[in-house]
């Protein structure tokens, strides 16, 4: 063998080498954030601070899954739209810790942040969604900023309130960051029914749902079955189903243009 022929060997076997190192390392860091990331939800949802009542409602809401599912993070700001009596808020708030923060829309269940409990809860004044850039600016978020808006079984009562359209799911992509997420939860209606369940049984069609993000600018960046349940037929309010109702759950994410 050449000597030339034999120094492209061991650049070769070096290249090899070092190729190894590199996608090994990617693997293991990758890992480390994962685990670390379960770790962070684990914590959360075990808080001993967490309501009694709360801790009922996990079997049902399965914390453990979604969570992961809304790959939400410590130091995230987040949008929530229809915080109600606080149960997805106060998870939220743990993940995200003290370098976060989550803006709670309509959140009604003043005790989660009575004498500076959750102090990373920034209680929203009363708004509608048309006001959104509004109460942004009060609030000291500029466009590009946020990391996550959650929707957790709501958006079927702001299209059957005539607030929700076009031009608030373009004003919630243009306050997320590049890769930002939106996360969909809501009661199943079968896929292709649009609002035809909405009025009378609080259930959406996730079709629907799905062609009016797109729209906006949003792609699907993953769905879940964990909250699915092949037993209800969607012909039933979901109250009767005691918290076990078939529910979609879709995440949105706002891609970096190439």
């Amino acid at each position: 063998m050449s000597l030339s022929a034999s120094n492209f060997k061991a650049n070769l076997c070096k290249i090899s080498l070092m190729s190894f190192l590199l996608v090994s390392s990617t693997i293991a860091a990758s890992t480390e954030k994962n685990t670390d990331l379960a770790s962070v939800y684990k914590t959360a949802i075990s808080s001993a601070q967490r309501p009694a009542a709360d801790l009922k409602k996990d079997k049902t809401r399965k914390p453990s899954k979604i969570l992961p599912f809304s790959q939400i993070k410590p130091g995230d700001k987040v949008y929530e739209i229809g915080a109600g009596g606080g149960y997805t808020t106060e998870l939220l708030a743990r993940v995200v810790g003290k370098s976060g923060k989550v803006l709670a829309h309509r959140l009604f269940n003043a005790k989660r942040v009575e004498g500076g409990r959750l102090p990373n809860i920034i209680t929203l004044r009363d708004h509608t969604l048309f006001e959104l850039r509004d109460v942004f600016t009060e609030n000291h978020i500029g466009k590009n900023e946020l990391d996550a808006v959650i929707v957790f079984f709501i958006l079927h009562d702001t299209y059957l309130n005539a607030e929700m359209d076009q031009s608030i799911l373009k004003t919630l992509y243009s306050y997320l960051k590049p890769e930002g997420v939106l996360v969909i939860l809501d009661n199943a209606a079968d896929a292709d029914s649009g609002l035809t369940s909405t009025k009378k049984l609080h259930r959406i069609g996730e079709n629907l749902v799905i062609a009016d993000l797109e729209k906006a600018g949003f792609v699907v960046d993953g769905t879940s079955d964990v909250l699915r349940n092949n037993q209800d037929d969607h012909t039933k309010p979901w109250g009767e189903f005691a918290g076990s109702q078939d529910r979609f759950a879709i995440r949105f994410k706002k891609k970096t243009k190439q």
